[in-house]
């Protein structure tokens, strides 16, 4: 897994979309989520259902990249 602070455009530029690896402490963060804290954020921010199976999607995508040792990438649009 990469380290702390090792945050990187792994395609793109300044001018147009890029590809990003997230930081390992981002997704390791992530990962730590547990479903009450799930909850709570979705009542916190009056999350409609479908935005709360996507974040919990998005943290289960965090768990599986930590145990097959993988990075996470996500798309950033300047």
């Amino acid at each position: 897994m990469i380290r702390p602070g090792d945050a990187e455009t792994a395609v793109g530029d300044d001018e147009g979309p890029a590809l990003e690896r997230m930081a390992s402490e981002t997704v390791e963060a992530l990962a730590a989520v547990d479903d009450a804290r799930l909850r709570e954020y979705a009542e916190e921010e009056l999350l409609d259902e479908f935005e709360v199976e996507r974040v919990t999607a998005l943290r289960d995508l965090a768990r599986t990249a930590i145990r097959l040792n993988q990075g996470m990438y996500c798309w950033m649009c300047p």
